[in-house]
């Protein structure tokens, strides 16, 4: 296998942890024996920060195993039928899988048989961005002849025929569109957008734990409302259009402008705004996404703050951080800017006052209810609401002895 293009190494590539892996595991063989693989090429050569790093290797996983262990590193038998270990040393994990080729795939798992051949490993992967391998001297190997091109034409095709790969895992529709999402450019591969399209049915066969992972990464991105509008265009996944709940046309991108232009992103206001607003629509979400609780807790809290007041006023900002909290009262501020009940002009001050302002204790406590001479009992809770409330109306200003002066003189 001959590389195709060679690139300056990353300074991680020298740091020994990984170094002393290409050593233990190439040997004295003159062809590549281990290589980088997937993400983390792609990312290196599309200039986006690596996260993981992956290995491909010619050896079984027994073998790779006991050289490992030779070298001194920890393995983890991650996923063996599979051909994957996890080697580990100072705190640095590597998943190291054995080429391989799909024996038998079911739409959601596959049976795989090892081999020697960089381009059969090639052939089972994904996506021609996807499929490229890397040695430490910065030497690029693309066994299918297409990978480095739809890195530079930031085209996301799929291995061979599209179907075929859809066919082998459903869930690689959704990653279709999430790989647009983040590395994609303006034009859609149409014989992958029309295999996605065929195939959307297939969906429903896998788990919600998958279809939320992939889902959740694509709404993540920056500008989703693209994405998704290709998607309930093409019927992927239609249910979760929740677009005629709109306030107006194009508010979820609107939203996202801003969170993105105040670095304040949060992705379970964007579930929530996504959904019309609507928690009842946030309910029928969960039928196909495993929505983590704190999601939900999120949603009611930030329909909680825009139902306060609108966020114009200093005093109505700070009463929603104290109710709702900062990050619930920066995302509301964020929809009453799309629905124009915040002039841009004042977000920037409302913000700072979310990020600074030194949230008060109520200075009152039941005890202090009880001592004015309330009976124990659910009257002693009902006083003590409406006097902090009291507070609040009042911006926060009186002060233990005004508050208590107001209890005695009002429920007393």
């Amino acid at each position: 296998m001959h590389s195709a293009k060679t690139i300056s190494p990353m300074p991680w590539m020298s740091e020994e942890e990984l170094a002393g892996l290409f050593e233990a595991l190439q040997g004295d063989v003159a062809q590549p024996a281990v290589l980088l693989v997937g993400g983390c090429v792609r990312n290196i050569l599309m200039g986006v920060e690596v996260e993981d790093i992956d290995l491909a290797i010619v050896h079984k996983p027994e073998k790779v195993m006991k050289l490992l262990k030779e070298a001194g590193y920890s393995v983890i038998p991650t996923g063996l039928q599979h051909g994957t270990v996890t080697a580990v040393m100072n705190g640095k994990a590597f998943e190291i899988t054995t080429l391989r080729h799909d024996k038998e795939t079911d739409g959601r798992r596959a049976t795989v048989e090892f081999t020697h051949d960089w381009l059969e490993d090639a052939k089972r992967r994904d996506f021609t961005i996807n499929a490229l391998y890397m040695d430490l001297s910065g030497n690029v190997y693309d066994p299918l002849g297409q990978g480095l091109g739809d890195i530079e034409d930031k085209t996301i095709r799929f291995v061979g025929e599209a179907a075929q790969r859809i066919e082998e895992d459903h869930l690689r529709i959704l990653r279709f569109f999430r790989f647009h999402a983040l590395y994609g450019g303006q034009d859609y591969d149409a014989e992958g957008l029309k295999a996605c399209e065929a195939g959307a049915d297939k969906i429903k066969t896998l788990s919600r734990e998958r279809i939320t992972q992939e889902f959740l990464k694509i709404l993540a991105s920056d500008d989703p409302q693209d994405i998704l509008d290709i998607m309930f265009e093409r019927n992927i996944l239609k249910d979760l259009d929740f677009s005629a709940s709109y306030p107006e046309k194009d508010f979820f991108r609107y939203f996202c402008n801003f969170q993105k232009k105040y670095r304040l992103s949060a992705l379970s206001a964007r579930i929530f705004v996504m959904a019309g607003l609507s928690m009842e629509n946030m309910k029928e979400l969960e039928e196909y996404l495993l929505l983590p609780k704190v999601f939900l807790k999120d949603a009611i809290a930030l329909e909680g703050a825009l139902n306060l007041s609108d966020l114009s006023c200093d005093s109505a900002v700070r009463e929603s951080v104290y109710r709702f909290g900062r990050s619930t009262t920066a995302q509301a501020i964020m929809v009453e800017l799309v629905q124009d009940r915040v002039m841009n002009s004042y977000a920037s001050k409302a913000l700072e006052i979310v990020q600074k302002w030194d949230v008060p204790d109520f200075p009152v406590s039941g005890e202090d209810i009880m001592n004015a001479g309330y009976e124990k009992g659910p009257e002693i809770g009902e006083a003590l609401r409406s006097l902090e409330n009291w507070w609040i109306e009042q911006d926060f200003k009186p002060d233990r002895d005004a508050c208590l002066e107001k209890c005695v003189c009002k429920f007393k």
